[in-house]
């Protein structure tokens, strides 16, 4: 009888935990699908007639145009690493870098609607050389 008591208590236990461990997985699956943001971010950078739009890309399918900033509002572009950012290490700092390879992140100085703001993205060879033909004394390389 007490055998049969401790093996009916020892499988209410076990078919308790396995509901809950169910029910945990479940709202982690729920979560993690429509409540946190994307982790499958990518940025992409158009630059078309003398303007600069900052895209995102979410899981691939998704695409939003995060800021657009007109090159007549840029006072200059630089590497992140330059001195020339020595001076405006109080200003905010909107990040649109890949982040895969900081060593080739450039900052843009802009004039936005709140202020002077830094714009941090990852150009490739390519845009550095338009931006260089559109307005080569604001590109430090």
């Amino acid at each position: 009888m007490v055998f049969l008591v401790m093996v009916g208590l020892f499988f209410t236990v076990t078919a308790g935990t396995i509901l809950i461990l169910m029910v945990v997985g479940l709202v982690d699956v729920i979560i993690g699908m429509f409540l946190l943001p994307a982790k499958d971010v990518a940025f992409e950078y158009v630059f078309v007639d003398g303007q600069i739009d900052f895209d995102c890309i979410y899981k691939g399918e998704k695409r939003k145009t995060l800021q657009r900033i007109d090159m007549e509002k840029v006072e200059f572009f630089a590497p992140a690493s330059s001195h020339a950012w020595d001076s405006y290490k109080q200003l905010p700092l909107v990040d649109y870098a890949s982040g895969f390879e900081p060593e080739k992140d450039y900052i843009a100085l802009h004039q936005g609607e709140k202020g002077m703001e830094k714009i941090s993205f990852t150009p490739d060879e390519k845009m550095l050389s338009m931006i260089d033909r559109k307005s080569p004394s604001k590109l430090k390389k």
